[in-house]
């Protein structure tokens, strides 16, 4: 059984006669003491934490429960009215799209990671790996040695890691590869920890993982003990310098916001309700997700709307 993450956050009401903010909004619903309920996908819960945390500090009466069971068990309460929104990693089912309202509300990209102690780390800096032969490798299919891909005598082979639980990082990675997750096959982990931790372990491992993992929030540093595997786009053998954003976390940030790092490798993240909201609460949260909470959303690790999504958002909710 999965274990689910529960975490509550209980508002309490303002004293009687205390005074309100000048600069709040007269829709921010400061006084309000409705609730709303938010479940599902795992990889935008840290997020949503933040942003309730965040949306806390202007609307202070209202009851927030976020719980984690992913985006299958997301999408099962708010079909059932056990959620007011669902956190979806996933694509929405076209068959279900009618009865949901569906808000992108940021982005999450998928890399490929190696061992810091990689015998061959200097050349796979310089040269990447092109999708062909990330393709080959993570399908089994005539896989190469590390020295037979970097051109080297060593026979050392290439220990490939797989995550054996649904995953949405899986799931984009073989979008990416042209590939169906299925075919996808390597040593099985369960969880995005334990496969940081099997590469970390192992100087011959390649695995992936989501962006946010390869480094400290709050230093804003990549860790140490591995890192993140470029991608030579254009398969020429070699780094270009339109492909050289992976030296800081922002720079490669930005190259997923821009689409210089391949777009099938970045989702988007949603909220999804059964329909379209009507309660002041959430309609006020999801407002408030597409403007104050987007400052919150590269410094967690995960990748901006462009403004023009962000515009599209706020008209449906309004209209």
């Amino acid at each position: 059984m999965k274990r689910r993450v529960i975490f509550f956050l209980l508002f309490c009401l303002f004293l009687a006669g205390c005074k309100q903010s000048i600069n709040q909004s007269r829709d921010a619903l400061p006084t309000s003491t409705g609730s709303i309920k938010i479940t599902g996908a795992y990889a935008l819960f840290p997020l949503t934490l933040v942003w309730v945390k965040e949306f806390h500090k202007t609307h202070p009466n209202i009851l927030i429960r976020v719980e984690a069971n992913g985006s299958g068990g997301g999408m099962e309460d708010v079909l059932n009215d056990k959620t007011n929104l669902a956190m979806m990693s996933n694509d929405i089912p076209a068959s279900l799209e009618a009865q949901l309202f569906i808000t992108p509300v940021a982005r999450l990209g998928v890399v490929v990671i190696v061992n810091k102690k990689n015998p061959y780390l200097e050349k796979i800096l310089k040269q990447g790996i092109t999708r062909d032969n990330l393709m080959a490798l993570f399908a089994n299919k005539n896989p190469k040695t590390w020295g037979e891909l970097f051109e080297t005598e060593r026979k050392d082979p290439v220990k490939v890691y797989d995550r054996a639980d649904s995953s949405g990082a899986k799931k984009i990675l073989a979008r990416y590869l042209w590939m169906q997750p299925g075919a996808i096959q390597g040593m099985a982990v369960y969880g995005e920890d334990k496969m940081v931790e099997a590469v970390k372990k192992d100087p011959l491992a390649l695995g992936y993982c989501n962006f946010s993992a390869t480094f400290d929030l709050k230093t804003k540093a990549f860790y140490t003990d591995f890192c993140i595997l470029p991608l030579d786009i254009n398969q020429n053998g070699t780094m270009d310098p339109k492909e050289s954003y992976y030296d800081q976390v922002d720079h490669l940030q930005r190259a997923m916001w821009l689409g210089k790092y391949p777009c099938p490798l970045c989702r988007d993240l949603f909220y999804v309700s059964k329909g379209k909201p009507t309660t002041p609460e959430v309609i006020e949260y999801l407002k408030w997700v597409l403007t104050e909470g987007q400052k919150n959303v590269s410094s967690e690790g995960y990748v901006e709307l462009h403004s023009s999504d962000i515009e599209t958002g706020l008209k449906a909710i309004s209209e």
